[in-house]
């Protein structure tokens, strides 16, 4: 009876998750059990057919973008078949950041600035003399506050309708800061070579899916520098004993937290920065900001600690985001 009953059954759905190319065990179980659960059972070579659809389609979707997806569409007809399609989608980094301005309520990213970056000026007697620029300023939290101190800001943004947001809020309020919507890895030669006392990207390296990336950032911001100028970013560093394996890192660009280990950020500052302080992008923050502004966001706190990757307590995560900064060598 249950057999006639599976047979008379018309089924379909579909599966949606993000390619990670190094857990295709993970997607074969969910397949599998899904088209089992149907009263559908693969053979030997069936399953190796689904394999190597997933891995043909997972490969492209990683390549193409930390924002892309594998769709398993599937459709049970009377019977006990099934007929399923694996397609690769992607968006561009951009792209992803337009949609979450068209869903999601803001501040996307808080409303205040970060307290490090407000630390590292607090000292400066004359913030005209002291210019500062801001690589993927995204909504323009940190340029604006630091416009407001009277620091010349220029800020890097590649994403237009983030680089109008910037725009907006410094013509209101008669602020100096040049918004250069650009990729700052594809050419800002425009900008003056060791000019700036301060360089930040904030939630920026999260982004980055190569140590290549890494070692062209310190290359390209020593140029823009002033000598003894300060390099200052947040990035997800490895805890000490923990060695990211291909799974771990291709699921946390997924979750916009690219992982580094700390021997890969020293090899990529080579010999032209020295680090100066390495702190947990959570402590200092919690402790530095306002109590009514923490947390800056509904998904800061976890997201600071690896949690979006691994789903474990705050202590067991095996990478969390740190602030680091380096001071260029005069």
């Amino acid at each position: 009876m249950v057999r006639r009953l599976h047979r008379r059954a018309v089924v379909s759905g579909s599966i949606v998750l993000p390619a990670v190319p190094a857990m295709i065990e993970d997607y074969m179980a969910m397949c599998l059990n899904t088209f089992s659960a149907i009263g559908t059972s693969f053979n030997d070579e069936q399953v190796a057919q689904l394999r190597r659809a997933l891995d043909s389609q997972l490969a492209v979707a990683f390549a193409a973008s930390s924002r892309s997806e594998v769709v398993i569409t599937y459709e049970s007809p009377v019977g006990l078949m099934v007929n399923y399609h694996v397609k690769a989608q992607w968006n561009s980094l951009q792209g992803a950041y337009d949609n979450w301005l068209a869903t999601r309520k803001p501040p996307l990213f808080g409303a205040e600035p970060d307290a490090k970056v407000l630390a590292l000026v607090s000292a400066v007697t004359d913030p005209a003399c002291f210019p500062i620029l801001d690589i993927g300023a995204g909504t323009g939290r940190n340029a604006i506050a630091l416009a407001r101190r009277g620091h010349r800001v220029d800020a890097v943004e590649v994403t237009p309708r983030f680089a109008d947001l910037i725009r907006q809020a410094a013509q209101k309020e008669g602020l100096s800061v040049s918004v250069i919507e650009r990729d700052f890895f594809e050419g800002v030669d425009d900008l003056r070579q060791n000019y700036y006392h301060l360089i930040l990207l904030s939630e920026v390296v999260s982004d980055f899916r190569t140590t290549d990336q890494l070692r062209q950032l310190f290359e390209r911001t020593a140029k823009y520098l002033a000598p003894g100028g300060q390099l200052v970013f947040n990035a997800f560093v490895a805890k000490e004993g923990f060695m990211p394996t291909d799974s771990a890192r291709q699921l946390a660009q997924q979750c916009y937290s690219s992982i580094f280990t700390r021997s890969e950020i020293a090899a990529a500052a080579g010999q032209s920065f020295t680090l100066e302080t390495d702190e947990s992008v959570y402590a200092y923050e919690k402790a530095h900001q306002q109590a009514e502004a923490w947390p800056p966001t509904g998904w800061y706190e976890d997201w600071v600690g690896g949690q979006d990757v691994f789903d474990v307590d705050r202590d067991m995560s095996p990478i969390e985001l740190r602030w680091l900064v380096y001071r260029k060598v005069s």
